[in-house]
């Protein structure tokens, strides 16, 4: 039993710091995961609090997997992981029932799972959580001043530093789709598939039919059931991204900007009315530096209104295009954001905070990557 309790706490606990992590990387992502569920719930008079939220459930998820690890506060620590599970094993369930929000993001961008995976996944991991619950008094644990204590405070606290700085720049580790490297030009691999959709005139029974197998011969079935509808299935078909942008008619320009040879700069801007006022300011400084020379791409999902407040305010003349705010956040995690392409080649991204001069881009031979 002692061994059972032991690979319970340690497995929990690694879970535990490893969700954390991957979340921790990436503040940000958490907090828009955060404001999807405010949303969902209808409690948007809590958004304004998702970020420091973001920050305490991220501490607290590793800091529990850690105190786990190192036997720290086992009693605190058990009563704290079991509450924390039943919790979400709730919330969960809900979501696999009722899909309010698709991913729930409990591996942040380094996992993808369903609703009902990460409920399945919350149902096994309620096994050891109970053990530990229930024999947290058979482990030995480190009194007030520990060296165990002291170093998993340690460790907690360099992990909200790594939390800030990634907040404050960009993710120390990129897992998601737009990374430095990536070639975001390819076409999609796979092909779409196309069913016909018909209905049983007795029974209102529906089914898919390929048009190949369609039984068009057989009059008898032929009669018995009517049209529906063509449905079209994408689940083969492997995307390389989501982003689709349009000009102010809603002509698609996705395939033709991506494919520019050209070095340019895709300036993202989830809402102009939100964005850093001062890296907007830096964004217009190398506009004017590389005017005649770079490409610029602003990408925003503001309104036109928005937009022509932004042109006449820094009296710029940019390419404006619009796309999904959804889309454009998972992109760079900042509002706004820098990314370098060349050839749909993902070259380098910047925060709003890090945005370089034009001598500072050259001194780091960014045109010759």
């Amino acid at each position: 039993m002692k061994v059972l309790n032991k690979v319970s706490r340690i497995f929990v606990g690694i879970v535990f710091i490893f969700s954390g992590f991957v979340k921790g990387v990436d503040p940000l992502g958490t907090m828009y995961k955060i404001e999807d569920y405010f949303i969902a719930y209808d409690f948007q008079w809590a958004i304004p609090f998702a970020l420091i939220l973001s920050f305490i459930l991220i501490a607290i998820e590793f800091g529990l997997g850690v105190f786990l690890v190192f036997r720290v506060r086992m009693k605190v620590s058990s009563w704290l992981l079991l509450l924390m599970m039943s919790f979400f094993t709730i919330i969960t369930l809900f979501d696999a029932l009722y899909n309010p929000v698709p991913d729930c993001g409990c591996f942040g961008e380094a996992i993808k799972l369903t609703n009902w995976q990460t409920f399945y996944k919350n149902i096994f991991l309620l096994v050891p959580t109970l053990i530990v619950f229930l024999k947290w008094k058979d482990v030995k644990w480190n009194r007030v001043y520990g060296l165990k204590e002291i170093n998993s405070v340690g460790l907690i606290f360099l992990f909200v530093v790594m939390s800030v700085y990634s907040y404050n720049h960009l993710p120390i580790i990129d897992y998601r789709n737009w990374e430095e490297g990536k070639d975001m030009s390819p076409d999609d691999q796979g092909e779409p598939v196309c069913y016909l959709v018909y209905e049983d005139k007795t029974t209102g029974e529906k089914k898919n039919y390929l048009s190949e197998k369609l039984p068009w011969q057989d009059s008898v079935w032929m009669s018995n059931w009517e049209f529906v509808c063509q449905k079209i299935d994408y689940s083969a078909v492997n995307r390389v991204h989501d982003l689709q942008i349009v000009n102010e008619y809603g002509d698609d320009l996705t395939s033709e900007i991506l494919e520019n040879q050209n070095y340019q700069f895709f300036i993202v801007v989830n809402e102009f009315n939100s964005a850093n006022k001062s890296g907007l300011k830096k964004i217009v400084n190398l506009w004017a530096d590389f005017e005649d020379e770079v490409d610029f791409v602003v990408i925003t999902s503001s309104l036109e209104d928005e937009i022509a407040d932004f042109k006449n305010k820094y009296n710029v003349d940019m390419s404006v295009y619009q796309a999904d705010d959804i889309i454009l956040k998972s992109m760079v995690r900042s509002n706004p954001g820098v990314i370098l392409l060349k050839n749909g080649v993902v070259i380098k991204k910047w925060h709003h905070n890090d945005i370089p001069t034009k001598k500072e881009l050259h001194q780091e031979d960014v045109f010759e990557k």
